[in-house]
């Protein structure tokens, strides 16, 4: 018996022995690639989740750069009233800064000089109504000219000037106002740190306007440029003329004195040569008195 069976091969308890050690070392291998497996899918999902907040990190910034700065409303209550053009929009954009304050914190005092400050602005009454309404009252000047004027950059930037002489920035004016005021020729600008001199004596180039836009308002509307290079209001040696350009006549000269009366003088004139059709003028000089200077083409 016992020959026969060590003939016949290992036993049953040789199998027995065996076998575990087999099927240990298949589990163990099994865990230690799914161990891996997950390490590698953990370390995945920690770097797709930082390239996310580094990702997300940068296009915050982008976005921040490029997108237009909000700025917070205003808790104050604007009542804008003006004889203008201007809007409350324009005070609002201009202002934002002193509308983020306490409106206790507001000196009305320094609020009416930095609106005075913009040259259309020819006076500002400011008034505080606690706990949160600000009165804004502005009185706006008259423009009378628009002038050219050679920028920083080298173009050409328009300015008005108004009835005292201020020359300032236009802001919010039609086209059509534009285009219906004058320009001007040979007037010397001097330019300060904020702006221009005001033109000394423009009242009395003024006054020739407005009586033309009164007395003759067909003619004065086409009057397109006022040229000042023989306007020498400070000269007493050297007699001063204003000259004006229109679209059907070329040249129209005006001296300073009694512009009533050569408004009158040039209605007169227009009128004979369109009964009479003696032709069209490029010449009418109204600075002699009780007399005129006609050139015909």
């Amino acid at each position: 018996m016992s020959k026969r069976a060590a003939g016949e091969g290992p036993s049953w308890r040789g199998i027995q022995q065996n076998s575990p050690r087999k099927v240990v070392g298949k589990v163990a291998q099994q865990r230690r690639l799914q161990f891996l497996m997950r390490t590698l899918l953990l370390l995945l999902v920690v770097m797709a989740i930082l390239a996310g907040l580094v990702g997300a990190r940068y296009f915050a910034k982008q976005l921040k750069r490029d997108a237009p700065v909000l700025i917070p409303e205003s808790t104050v209550e604007v009542v804008f009233r003006t004889d203008g053009v201007l809007l409350p929009d324009w005070f609002r954009s201009q202002f934002q800064s002193w509308l983020q304050r306490d409106l206790r914190d507001i000196d009305v005092r320094d609020l009416k000089l930095a609106l005075e400050g913009y040259g259309q602005v020819a006076s500002a009454l400011v008034k505080v109504e606690l706990p949160s309404r600000l009165f804004v009252d502005v009185k706006e000047r008259i423009p009378l000219l628009r002038v050219r004027v050679r920028g920083a950059d080298g173009g050409s930037e328009m300015y008005l000037i108004g009835r005292d002489g201020t020359v300032y920035a236009r802001a919010a004016y039609p086209l059509e106002t534009l285009k219906a005021l004058p320009g001007v020729a040979g007037l010397r600008l001097r330019r300060i740190e904020d702006g221009f001199i005001p033109v000394a004596g423009i009242e009395e180039i003024a006054a020739l306007l407005e009586t033309a836009k009164e007395q003759l308002p067909a003619v004065y509307r086409h009057w397109r440029l006022v040229d000042l290079s023989d306007w020498t209001p400070d000269s007493p040696y050297r007699p001063s003329l204003i000259r004006v350009r229109s679209t059907h006549i070329r040249e129209i000269v005006f001296g300073t004195q009694d512009f009533p009366g050569q408004i009158r003088r040039l209605a007169s004139i227009l009128e004979t040569i369109q009964r009479q059709q003696i032709g069209q003028p490029v010449l009418i000089d109204l600075s002699y008195p009780e007399e005129a200077v006609i050139r015909y083409q």
